[in-house]
């Protein structure tokens, strides 16, 4: 049993909530991932975005920029449950939609951090097509998505794991290595030349 998790905002917006909830969205929060893992049947799995509502402020076409670095509570709900982790990257993700400029650091990129953080949506701001025409709209633009999933690396159950626990740090970097080895793997077939970068 497959469950995609997502945003806790999204259970708050009327009827909204109704369709997630009917299509078997749940909670990304950490009760909810323990709930569905911890079922005496076993066999249950959840789907993570982990960069989030951060991440999709890096998506620009032809980069591969991730918000990872410093998300490790992912690695420690598997460890306490000696769940599988496995390595996801969608290629053709960026090129839906055009992003406009907004580097790191910028002016732009500083307000949209702020207003992330006071509303807890990203502001994304992008540019697809339209109905009638392909330069400008709110459309995505026809593009190809693949998804390639990675070999699942099996954590070790740690029911006591605690934040700030070596093994975490240690699972976390092998996760950081699978999804990098993949993305390698399969960049060349999907017309990507930028390296995978994590923040």
């Amino acid at each position: 049993d497959l469950t995609l998790m997502t945003l806790n905002l999204t259970f708050k917006i009327p009827f909204f909530r109704e369709l997630v909830l009917a299509h078997g969205l749940a909670s990304c929060g950490r009760n909810s991932i323990n709930h569905h893992l911890e079922s005496k049947e076993g066999g249950n799995a959840v789907m993570l975005v982990i960069g989030g509502a951060a991440e999709s402020l890096d998506a620009h076409p032809d980069l591969m920029d991730l918000t990872l670095k410093n998300r490790k509570g992912f690695v420690r709900l598997a460890l306490r449950h000696g769940a599988h982790l496995v390595p996801v990257i969608s290629f053709g993700e960026n090129e839906v939609f055009t992003g406009i400029p907004n580097q790191r650091g910028s002016f732009t990129r500083d307000v949209q951090n702020w207003l992330q953080k006071k509303t807890g949506v990203a502001p994304v701001l992008f540019v697809g097509r339209g109905i009638f025409n392909y330069a400008f709209g709110v459309f995505p633009h026809r593009r190809p998505i693949t998804s390639v999933v990675g070999a699942p690396l099996p954590c070790p159950k740690v029911a006591d794991v605690k934040k700030g626990d070596p093994i975490i740090d240690e699972w976390h970097a092998k996760y950081l290595e699978a999804l990098k080895d993949l993305y390698e793997e399969h960049k060349s077939q999907h017309g990507m030349t930028a390296e995978m970068r994590f923040f």
